[in-house]
């Protein structure tokens, strides 16, 4: 079983200067435009934001390889 770890975008949840901080889809990589919708803890623990589509690929990510 994998926890998965997602709330709506919050840009009090990440680091100033931050990519995701500046409202950008970071699960999706440099190539993502789109703006987060939500942030979502990876494997080892940092917040990540993360655009509806994206979403779906941190869940599959997290059920794929666990915790």
């Amino acid at each position: 079983m994998a926890l998965l770890e997602i709330k709506f975008w919050d840009v009090g949840d990440f680091n100033p200067g931050t990519k995701s901080a500046e409202g950008r889809c970071t699960w999706g990589g440099s190539s993502c435009s789109n703006k987060p919708e939500f942030t979502v803890t990876d494997r080892t623990g940092a917040n990540l934001g993360a655009c509806g589509e994206h979403v779906l690929t941190y869940i599959r990510d997290r059920l794929t390889h666990g915790a």
